[in-house]
């Protein structure tokens, strides 16, 4: 019973980051689709801020409770947490960018895409990365369910 409660953590991971995934993919349809930027912008300006706030959430949380959570329990995981928290700030740095791309009034459908390409093309390898690197440390996690939403932010 112990072990299926632990192994929920990486499925919870794995559901968080593919929610993520399908936001991200569904805002790329949406500009693919469309005509115009200036069309899509409001559409856009929602998407991104509502993709924006969540993949924020989930990294803030995981920096500020999950990682800190697996550390103290796997200080060996050390360098693998250092590097997940610099993708972070990557990608917190690209959807900074996509933001002031959004805003401007000379960005095209294509340098939109573009961005979003960016974010995703890193976004998956951070995820890749990430389920795998962890996979063993989240079944050995020892941490009650009721801190998923704590640890991996509201998504």
């Amino acid at each position: 019973m112990l072990r299926n409660r632990i192994f929920a953590w990486h499925l919870e991971l794995q559901n968080v980051h593919h929610r993520l995934e399908k936001a991200l993919e569904e805002a790329r349809k949406a500009l693919r689709e469309g005509n115009r930027a200036a069309v899509l912008k409001p559409e856009l300006r929602q998407f991104c801020y509502t993709f924006c706030s969540a993949l924020g959430s989930h990294h803030r949380s995981e920096d500020a409770a999950f990682f800190p959570a697996l550390l103290k329990q796997m200080p060996e995981l050390e360098p693998v947490i250092t590097q997940l928290t610099r993708e972070h700030e990557v990608l917190s740095q690209l959807l900074t960018d996509f933001e002031r791309a959004l805003d401007s009034s000379g960005s095209s459908p294509q340098e939109l895409f573009q961005k979003m390409n960016e974010i995703k093309g890193v976004m998956k390898a951070h995820f890749g990365f990430e389920e795998g690197a962890l996979k063993r440390a989240l079944r050995a996690l020892d941490a009650p369910e009721s801190d998923k939403q704590r640890m991996f932010g509201d998504v």
